[in-house]
């Protein structure tokens, strides 16, 4: 299954007719070390077959493994319409069935399972490290042909205006390549193939791998295709508070963050574990908009606890609550930077003096949507 989107398509159309009329081209850069066939022989064993019956007929797409233990990405159009699917791995192994364990709408990514062991899975490169003219593969099964491998060049990075970025690469891709890998020159996945502009030759778009990166820690228990298509007609977590995510997670420490938008100001609460909360912990952070950044104040407060030996609760000795200049510097939303001037991680807190026992120090955070 490889259908175009028509508003991405008219998007796509116009983003590219702007660059055209603004003289902006693309060339292809030479990159040393670069060999198709090693990259190939590297990332094929993890590529595999989705398919399945819908009320159009038989649908084919691509996915990929992702871990050994059979966790699997596509695009989540390959599998939205399925009355049933099932999984052909590349070297002939089949499962009849698999599970849906996370999946974004706005985006059409989606996690799935089938029930494996030690399975050849690839290794997922960094997005935001993606330039125009750098070389890369496309493996996917067009009109079925298992293990189809094109390659080409990145050929622009594109922002659209429903708040995410694309990859366009000239890579050949057909039917039957949705869901696809788009790999980079050391064999680690960059993107997933998500669609092409109908009427035009080699004009292809794939979502960065970053976004999978932010899935991956919010899989939920397997649901079944019924399942997956009821929470989505219930509504999934959309775009809210100007046009901006609630969740972030930290590129660095996978800390998810929930974030208010009221007019000039923003409200930041960082998501706790429930035993933290309970004992008192919180780090909330309110900012202003000041110029083309936001300026405010982190408040955190840190415990101290011992353990009952009669109930075997744990009760809090020692509290502080501190307080710290917090920045963000950079706002878009697909990617939001931050600054903090906070202790180093290796400074300790005099609980009496609510104090610690080095300067504070500018500490920077990028956070991507959950």
């Amino acid at each position: 299954m490889y259908s175009a989107v028509g508003r991405k398509e008219m998007i796509i159309r116009r983003l590219i007719s702007m660059a055209l009329l603004a003289g902006i081209t693309t060339t292809c850069l030479a990159q040393e070390n670069y060999n198709p066939a090693e990259v190939a022989k590297k990332a094929t064993a993890s590529v595999l077959l989705i398919k399945g019956i819908s009320e159009q007929g038989e649908t084919i797409g691509t996915g990929f493994l992702i871990s050994s233990d059979g966790k699997i990405v596509t695009a989540l159009h390959v599998i939205l319409s399925l009355k049933s699917g099932g999984i052909r791995l590349s070297h002939g192994e089949i499962f009849e069935s698999f599970s849906v364990l996370a999946f974004d709408e706005r985006r059409d990514l989606a996690i799935i399972k089938i029930p494996g062991f030690d399975l050849p899975s690839i290794e997922l490169g960094n997005s935001n490290d993606v330039s125009p003219g750098d070389q890369v593969l496309l493996i996917g099964n067009p009109k079925g042909l298992q293990g189809t491998i094109t390659a080409g060049i990145v050929s622009a990075i594109r922002d659209l205006p429903e708040g995410f970025k694309v990859i366009q690469t000239d890579a050949a891709a057909n039917p039957g390549n949705s869901g696809g890998p788009l790999f980079n020159l050391r064999g680690q996945v960059i993107g997933v193939l998500n669609f092409k502009l109908r009427g035009a030759e080699n004009l292809n778009f794939a979502l960065p791998i970053n976004y999978v990166r932010g899935m991956m820690s919010s899989a939920q228990n397997p649901m079944s295709l019924d399942e997956m298509r009821a929470k989505l007609s219930g509504g999934t977590d959309v775009f809210k508070s100007g046009g901006y995510p609630t969740k972030w997670k930290s590129l660095t420490t996978g800390t998810v963050r929930i974030l208010r938008f009221e007019g000039e100001y923003i409200y930041i609460e960082t998501l706790l574990k429930e035993e933290e909360q309970k004992l008192g912990f919180f780090f909330l952070a309110e900012v202003k908009k000041q110029g083309d950044k936001y300026v405010g104040t982190m408040r955190q407060r840190v415990v101290s606890w011992q353990t009952s030996t009669l109930t075997g609760e744990k009760i809090v000795t020692k509290s502080c609550t501190l307080e710290w200049p917090y920045e963000l510097t950079y706002i878009s939303p697909t990617r939001m930077e931050a600054r903090g001037l906070l202790p180093p991680n290796d400074a300790k807190l005099d609980f009496k003096k609510c104090t610690f026992n080095k300067k504070p120090e500018w500490q920077r955070f990028v956070w991507i949507p959950e």
